[in-house]
């Protein structure tokens, strides 16, 4: 959706539910267009939009500089920054708020089966370029939802059959390992052995071993 200008920006709040949906730092090459008429190279953000009228959903994907008046338009304070590559300690130690209410994700403490669940989804949004009202971003406000509780079985079986069928046969490890030349990967946002370890003790229906996708 165009939101270039403050104007723009402005009628788009009065006429649409606006809801940030991920914060994230691209990778060394990666690109997005912002909807603000720029090429994006660094930090973006993705919103969805529901315009109060008649329900239509949009998306808005824009640099910082029209994400932070969105964000102050909207009184919110704004989303974890979800960066892979190693950097300025003060990017990666910003305080973390989630999308439902501003709570703040760093006042309770995460499972940590949880936060690997988190980490690979917001690897997969990345990774494949997903917008909101996609199953990937439904997972993500779940995992947040409950992020301090250890997932159920089931949801850690279907995110893995989610990287199995849009990997083409590629485990998520070796998906991200690709990117690896070109960036210096923090090794903790891509360490999956909590998730690899329960996959490898769960069975499918027929009571067959299920193999890891983390």
């Amino acid at each position: 959706m165009n939101c270039r200008g403050h104007d723009t920006r402005q009628r788009i709040v009065r006429d649409y539910e606006i809801h940030p949906e991920a914060h994230i730092k691209l990778l060394t090459n990666q690109q997005k267009h912002s909807d603000a008429g720029a090429t994006i190279e660094d930090e973006y953000y993705v919103f969805s939009a529901k315009r109060k009228a008649d329900g239509k959903k949009k998306v808005i994907q824009c640099g910082m500089g029209a994400a932070r008046y969105f964000l102050e338009l909207i009184n919110h304070k704004g989303l974890p920054l979800f960066n892979p590559i190693i950097g300025d300690p003060s990017v990666n130690n910003r305080k973390e708020y989630d999308n439902i209410g501003n709570g703040n994700l760093q006042s309770e403490k995460w499972n940590e089966t949880a936060k690997q669940l988190y980490n690979a989804i917001m690897w997969l949004i990345i990774l494949w370029d997903a917008k909101p009202d996609t199953p990937l971003f439904d997972f993500k406000d779940e995992v947040i939802k409950y992020k301090t509780y250890e997932p159920f079985e089931s949801k850690i079986k279907r995110f893995n059959t989610t990287i199995k069928n849009g990997g083409k046969e590629k485990t998520l490890t070796e998906i991200i390992n690709g990117y690896r030349a070109d960036n210096d990967i923090r090794d903790g946002i891509c360490n999956f052995d909590i998730l690899k370890n329960k996959i490898r003790d769960m069975k499918d229906k027929q009571g067959n071993t299920i193999e890891s996708y983390f």
